[in-house]
């Protein structure tokens, strides 16, 4: 399973990575930010106070990191399945999705107060993020 590190393309898995970044970017920036705000029961203040704790150097740091580490685990996935379209990838993207959503994001929302409409937007962004970073990954190999 690991002899295939090899087979790694790394400029893909940061641009993948780089990719998912982006899009959070767009849409919790440009696209829904109000809308996750309301959502999650963010006042304009909690928001100031968030960012202030969180300076974007330190945030946009991180993420984009965490982004990065997950498109190398979803590499090491397309490389052993031997995955080569970006359909393919696209249609792995969408599996590590319903995984992580289903099992993991909608644990973690049923034990908390915000509306089920948080956890759409949230896990629609994660469904696009995940199938654009397989479909790079896959296609650029």
């Amino acid at each position: 399973m690991f002899e295939k590190l090899n087979q790694i393309n790394w400029l893909a898995v940061l641009v993948a990575g780089f990719a998912m970044f982006m899009i959070g970017g767009v849409w919790y920036g440009a696209v829904f930010a109000k809308l996750w705000q309301r959502l999650h029961g963010f006042t304009d203040e909690q928001v100031k106070a968030m960012q202030k704790a969180r300076p974007p150097q330190v945030f946009f740091s991180i993420m984009l990191g965490a982004y990065i580490v997950g498109a190398l685990a979803m590499s090491f996935l397309v490389v052993n399945l031997d995955i080569r379209t970006a359909f393919s990838g696209a249609i792995l993207g969408a599996f590590l999705w319903l995984f992580a959503t289903t099992a993991i994001g909608l644990t973690d929302h049923i034990t908390r107060t915000r509306p089920f409409a948080a956890y759409i937007l949230d896990s629609v962004y994660q469904l696009v993020a995940f199938m654009a970073a397989g479909a790079i990954l896959a296609a650029w190999r």
